[in-house]
C-alpha cells in the first residue's frame, strides 16, 4: 500500500479541523470478504464517507466539508497550540458507529444513494456480532427494520444493488425470495460473488461467514 496525501478539513458544525487520509495505491492481497459486502484488506483500508467530528458531536459527509490544506505523505505538519485553540488541532475523524449512521439517517433531505450507503454500512455493523460465528444471534428489531427499508429502496437494475437484495433475503432466511431476486442481467465482474451467493442459498445457509477463508 502506498499512502496518498492527507487532507486537513473543517467540520461544518464547529469549524474544528480534522485529518482525512488517502491512498495512492493498494491491493487486496490477503484480504477477507464477506457476503454482506464487508472487506478487511490490510493493503487497501476503507476510508468511510460519513464520519464524526473529533471535536464536537457533529457528523457529516467528508466530501461536503471544506479542505483547508493538503499534506504530502512525507510533509512535516505544523501543530498549533493545543491549549490556546484545541479545535484547530487537526486530528483524525471519528470512525462511524451505529449511532453515527443512525444520526445520518435522520436527515430529512437524504438522497437515495446516501441512504443506501448508510444502511448498507449499518447492516454490516449489525452483522459484526455474527460474523464468522457458527451459531448466529437472532436479529434485533432495528436490524430487521433496516433490512426491510433497504429492500424498499434498492434498485432491481443495478447489479450491486440486486446482489445486496439477494444477500438481505439470504440473511433473513427467505431463500425463495433470494432466488427470485437472482433474476435478470448481472455484470460479469460480479460473477464470483454471484456464484458464492448461489451456493449459500442452495445450502439454505443464512450465516455471515467469510467467503474466502483459505485465501492468504
Amino acid at each position: 500500500m502506498l499512502p496518498g496525501n492527507t487532507y486537513v478539513r473543517e467540520c461544518p458544525h464547529c469549524s474544528g479541523k480534522f485529518t482525512q487520509p488517502t491512498m495512492a495505491s493498494g491491493n487486496t492481497f490477503g484480504a477477507k470478504f464477506w457476503p454482506d459486502g464487508k472487506m478487511d484488506a490490510p493493503m487497501m483500508p476503507e476510508y468511510p464517507s460519513y464520519v464524526g467530528c473529533p471535536h464536537c458531536k457533529g457528523n457529516f459527509w467528508v466530501e461536503d466539508t471544506k479542505v483547508i490544506k493538503s499534506l504530502g505523505y512525507n510533509e512535516e505538519r505544523e501543530i498549533p497550540d493545543l491549549i490556546l485553540d484545541p479545535i484547530q488541532n487537526p486530528i483524525p475523524y471519528k470512525d462511524p458507529t451505529r449511532k453515527i449512521y443512525l444520526k445520518g439517517l435522520n436527515d430529512l433531505n437524504i438522497t437515495r444513494e446516501n441512504e443506501i450507503y448508510l444502511r448498507s454500512k449499518l447492516m454490516q455493523i449489525y452483522n459484526d456480532v455474527n460474523r464468522d460465528q457458527k451459531v448466529q444471534h437472532t436479529p434485533i428489531d432495528s436490524q430487521i427494520e433496516n433490512w426491510n427499508r433497504l429492500l424498499e429502496i434498492l434498485d432491481s437494475k443495478e447489479t450491486h444493488e440486486k446482489l445486496l437484495k439477494v444477500e438481505i433475503y439470504r440473511e433473513m432466511g427467505n431463500f425463495e425470495e433470494a432466488k427470485k431476486a437472482f433474476t435478470g442481467e448481472f455484470d460479469e465482474e460480479y460473477m464470483d460473488t454471484m456464484d458464492m451467493l448461489d451456493k449459500l442459498i442452495e445450502a439454505r445457509d443464512s450465516r455471515v461467514m467469510c467467503i474466502n477463508p483459505h485465501d492468504d
